[in-house]
């Protein structure tokens, strides 16, 4: 009885740094006290989503559908992966115009493109550490 009560501790422990890493890139190994990983994580992810968004990047999403059709759907699944910072850019409206005028936009597109994916891996590694199979 104690064993299945551990267990489903330890996952629901898992799932809420998982649910963390995604939200803040980085947060879910800060929670977990492995400062130098998160710090490391986290500054990737932050700095390629504010180069991407410098250079002209444009976040993809749901209002973009018309434009794209359901292409919009897969790179705005990437963009998502930012977690707060798609969200808080998508409240703000920033980064919702396409530049396409500038020479470094697609650039943008692909580093925040990026900086998504690299922090669903950080997220998934959050999530193999609070779990025990990953050191």
């Amino acid at each position: 009885m104690e064993d299945s009560i551990l267990v489903d501790n330890n996952q629901t422990k898992a799932l809420t740094v998982g649910l963390l890493a995604w939200m803040v890139p980085g947060g879910g190994h800060f929670w977990q006290g492995r400062y130098v990983r998160g710090l490391i994580l986290g500054g990737a992810v932050c700095a390629m989503f504010a180069l991407g968004l410098y250079w002209g990047g444009h976040l993809y999403g749901l209002h973009n559908y018309g434009e794209m059709g359901p292409l919009a759907y897969v790179f705005g699944l990437c963009n998502l992966g930012n977690g707060l910072l798609y969200v808080f850019c998508l409240m703000a409206d920033i980064g919702l115009l396409n530049k396409a005028y500038l020479a470094t936009a697609e650039y943008g597109d692909r580093f925040l493109m990026v900086a998504g994916l690299l922090n669903y891996l950080a997220m998934l590694d959050a999530y193999d550490v609070a779990r025990g199979r990953k050191v």
